[in-house]
């Protein structure tokens, strides 16, 4: 989507959820919780593939179906773990 070329937007693609993983890192070495690490993980990869989702490089890959995840199921399952983290959340300060 930003060059309509396959190959660079494979490799922003591919960035940003290096991105991804370090923030989780990053996360995890704060507040030492899996859940929470593993829900902004889920978040910012599956944002990285929303950025390149009417990009030409799903086709010339053949990553058709990744491009149906990451738009309808993955965001699903994120509202369900922040949903799950807040319920999480509140049970605990209660």
């Amino acid at each position: 989507m930003f060059f309509s070329n396959p190959v660079l937007d494979m490799q922003i693609t591919i960035f940003l959820l290096a991105l991804s993983v370090v923030v989780a890192v990053v996360v995890f070495a704060v507040s030492r919780k899996i859940f929470k690490t593993l829900m902004w993980f889920s978040i910012l990869a599956n944002l990285s593939f929303l950025v390149n989702i009417g990009s030409f490089m799903y086709l010339s890959y053949n990553l058709i179906w990744l491009q149906y995840f990451s738009l309808l199921v993955w965001p699903v399952i994120n509202i369900i773990l922040i949903i799950k983290y807040f319920k999480n959340k509140n049970e605990k300060n209660s």
